[in-house]
C-alpha cells in the first residue's frame, strides 16, 4: 500500500501520478511478495457496494489506481481531488516499458485463442528487451474446470514471471486471482480487462480525445451495444445515489488518518474524538467506532475481510501507544493515544452534563451488574438505558432481531460493545445502520470499570508496556497472540510496510 492512500466513496484509492504508480509497481516486484493491482471504474464502485467478496478484494489490493474520468470528477466535487486517471490500458504499457528497462518478465493470461500470443509479439516489437515469460488463453468456462486451472497455475509458476497480467474481464479476473493467489508465485499481478485485445490490435480502443472528455464508456457502448447497454445505461446509473450517499457522509468532518498496514488510524486526541462524536451524534447514528491496537491492526493486515471491517468504521482511534507513535513519526505531530478504557469514562462524564443515554452490550451478567453499579455510583446523573449479556455463541436470526429491537426500544445515544476483538468489530459492522445509536467497541473496558480486571499502572502505559502487564495477568490466553502479533508488527514496520 502506498502512503498516499485515501478514502474514496465505498473504497480506497492510491492518489498517485502515472510515474509514481509505475515506480510503485517496481518496488512491489522487488519486494518479492504476492502483490496485486486493481483499477476501479464506475462499474467496479457499483459492484463493491453489493458484492462483499469484491469489496474484500479491493481492500486487500496493494495498489488501487483510479480508472475513469467520472470518478476523477466526483473526487473534485467531494473536495479530495485524485491526481490522475490511470486506467489499466494506460498503466499496462507503462509497466511493460519499465519491465523492459529493468529486466522483468511478463506473463499474459486471457483473451481469445491466439490473441495473447499476438499481443506478446506486438509488445516485444514495441519495447525492445521486454521478456515475455509465457501466454495462455483459457477456455471460456475455465473457472469450472479444475484440471485447466491446475494447468494454468503450473504453467505460470514454471515460467517464473515477475508480472502476471490477467485480462479476463471484471469481476472474473479479480476473483480468479484472489481465490488462487496463494498458489501463484508471482511478485506482481495486474488486472487489465480488454487490454490484451487492444495490444493485439483485434479491438480498437477509443481515440485519445474521447477518453480525455470521459466518453470512453460511450465509445465501447457503440461498439458492443448488446453486451454493454445494461451495464452502462442501467446498472452503472447507481453511481449517482452512491456518490450522494458518500458525499453526504464526508460532510461529517472526520479527523485525518494515517494508514498503518492498510488500516486508516485517526490522527486525533481524546478531546477531538469526544467533540467529533458528540457534535455529529445525530448524523453518526448507526455508525461505529473501532478502538484499534497493534493486535487488531496485524489481524487486519493478514485478513482482508477484517480490514474491510476496520476501515468501514466512521473512525478508528489509536488505542495502542505504538500506533500513535507511528503516526507522529510519519509527520502527524498531534496524534495521541485514545484508549478504549479512557474514552468510556470521558464520554460518560460529558453525558452527565448533556443527558446522553447509554446501553452496554457484551461480557457476562456478573460483569455487567458490577459495571452498572460502579457507573451509577461514579456518575449519579448518568442515563443508563440498558445492559445485556448475549449468549457465548452466534445468535439465531430471530434472537438477533429481538436483540436489536430491544436496544433500539431503549433509545440509547451510545451503544458500548464489549465482546472482544475481532468479534465486537465484526458485530458492529454487521449491525451498521440497524442500531440507532453510535456503537463503540471497547473490549476489556467493561472489566476494568466493573472492577473484575485490573488495568496496568500509568507508568507501564506510558512506557508502552500495558501489553506486558496484561500478558502477565493472562499468559495462557495472550502469550501466543502477543508474541506473534507484536513480532509481526515490528517486522512489517521496520521493512517499510
Amino acid at each position: 500500500m502506498s502512503d498516499k492512500r485515501m478514502k474514496f466513496l465505498n473504497t480506497h484509492v492510491d492518489n498517485l501520478t502515472m510515474e509514481e504508480a509505475v515506480e510503485r509497481a517496481k518496488q512491489l516486484i522487488l519486494s518479492k511478495r504476492n502483490s496485486y493491482v486493481v483499477t476501479p471504474n464506475v462499474d467496479h464502485i457499483v459492484r463493491i457496494e453489493h458484492d462483499r467478496l469484491f469489496r474484500e478484494i479491493y481492500e486487500g489490493a496493494d495498489l488501487v489506481l483510479t480508472d475513469g474520468k467520472p470518478l476523477i470528477w466526483m473526487s473534485r466535487l467531494m473536495g479530495a481531488p485524485i491526481k490522475e486517471k490511470i486506467s489499466g490500458s494506460d498503466y499496462f504499457p507503462e509497466v511493460c516499458k519499465m519491465a523492459a528497462r529493468e529486466g522483468f518478465s511478463v506473463f499474459l493470461l486471457g483473451a481469445a485463442e491466439g490473441v495473447a500470443k499476438k499481443a506478446a509479439i506486438n509488445l516485444m516489437k514495441k519495447y525492445k528487451n521486454l521478456k515475455i515469460a509465457g501466454v495462455y488463453s483459457p477456455s471460456y468456462t475455465f473457472e469450472n474446470n479444475a484440471e485447466e486451472i491446475s494447468g494454468i497455475i503450473r504453467k505460470i509458476n514454471r515460467t517464473k514471471p515477475d508480472i502476471l497480467c490477467i485480462g479476463l474481464g471484471s469481476p472474473k479476473q479479480e476473483k480468479f486471482y484472489y481465490k488462487y493467489r496463494d498458489l501463484l508465485n508471482v511478485p506482481l499481478t495486474l488486472h487489465i480487462g480488454a487490454t490484451i485485445d487492444f495490444e493485439a490490435g483485434v479491438v480498437k480502443r477509443a481515440p485519445k480525445w474521447v477518453s480525455y472528455v470521459g466518453l470512453e464508456w460511450f465509445y465501447r457502448l457503440m461498439k458492443e451495444p448488446r453486451r454493454l447497454y445494461r451495464r452502462y445505461l442501467m446498472d452503472d446509473m447507481e453511481i449517482i445515489p452512491i456518490f450522494f450517499k458518500y458525499r453526504n457522509q464526508m460532510r461529517i468532518t472526520e479527523p485525518k488518518s494515517c494508514n498503518i498496514l492498510g488500516v486508516d488510524i485517526a490522527v486525533t486526541n481524546m478531546k477531538s474524538v469526544i467533540h467529533f462524536l458528540t457534535r455529529d451524534l445525530e448524523k453518526l447514528r448507526g455508525e461505529y467506532v473501532c478502538v484499534s491496537n497493534v493486535h487488531t491492526t496485524v489481524m487486519a493486515y493478514n485478513d482482508p475481510s477484517y480490514r474491510v471491517v476496520q476501515n468501514s468504521a466512521v473512525i478508528a482511534v489509536p488505542d495502542g501507544k505504538p500506533l500513535s507513535l507511528i503516526c507522529r513519526m510519519r509527520g502527524y505531530g498531534t496524534a495521541q493515544r485514545v484508549a478504549g478504557p479512557d474514552l468510556m469514562p470521558e464520554i460518560l462524564r460529558v453525558s452527565e452534563e448533556e443527558g446522553y443515554s447509554h446501553y452496554f452490550y457484551g461480557s457476562t451478567e456478573q460483569t455487567l451488574k458490577a459495571l452498572e453499579k460502579n457507573l451509577r455510583e461514579k456518575y449519579p446523573r448518568l442515563n443508563i438505558a440498558g445492559v445485556y449479556s448475549p449468549p457465548f455463541r452466534k445468535l439465531t436470526e430471530e434472537e438477533d432481531i429481538e436483540t436489536i429491537e430491544r436496544i433500539n426500544a431503549a433509545k440509547p445515544d451510545f451503544l458500548w460493545v464489549g465482546l472482544g476483538a475481532p468479534k465486537q468489530e465484526r458485530w458492529m459492522y454487521e449491525h451498521r445502520g440497524k442500531v440507532n445509536a453510535v456503537m463503540l467497541g471497547v473490549g476489556a473496558a467493561f472489566d476494568f470499570h466493573a472492577g473484575t480486571a485490573k488495568r496496568a499502572p500509568k507508568w507501564m502505559q506510558e512506557f508502552y508496556l500495558e501489553w506486558l502487564y496484561r500478558l502477565i495477568q493472562d499468559p495462557k490466553r495472550l502469550l501466543r497472540r502477543y508474541v506473534r502479533s507484536n513480532a509481526q508488527f515490528i517486522w512489517l514496520i521496520l521493512t517499510g510496510h
